[in-house]
């Protein structure tokens, strides 16, 4: 049996490997990466009120209304996934605002046991 020609050293082959393995991940973060396709933030106007205070006064006043609470989760994850077709949905700062105010107010309720009822018992 003949021995087939080698087409690439091993350090070759290793080389070439690394680089598609490079090209890959810029691909794969490329692809994820979201960032780049949002419009330039707009520039602070100078206020402490967060974008959800300045943007969307009644959804702020919700919160502040029923925090930290089981109600607050629902109210949250209500704004965050809308069973409505017709909404637009909210800019992507305001979603990432939403989702860490739902993890927060879940640690909250954890930690003050207010996810019991009258009776002790865990809510659903």
């Amino acid at each position: 049996m003949t021995d087939l020609p080698t087409l690439f050293s091993d350090a070759e082959f290793e080389q070439l490997l690394d680089q598609r393995h490079q090209v890959e991940r810029r691909r794969a973060r490329a692809q994820w990466d979201t960032a780049s396709d949002d419009p330039a933030q707009e520039p602070s106007d100078g206020k402490s009120e967060s974008t959800i205070e300045q943007r969307f006064p009644h959804v702020a006043r919700a919160l502040v209304a029923m925090w930290p609470s089981a109600a607050c989760r629902l109210y949250l994850q209500n704004l965050i996934i809308s069973k409505r077709d017709a909404r637009q949905g909210f800019p992507r700062p305001v979603v990432e605002d939403l989702l860490l105010l739902a993890q927060i107010n879940d640690q909250l309720v954890r930690r003050l046991g207010l996810d019991r009822d009258g009776d002790g018992n865990a809510n659903q």
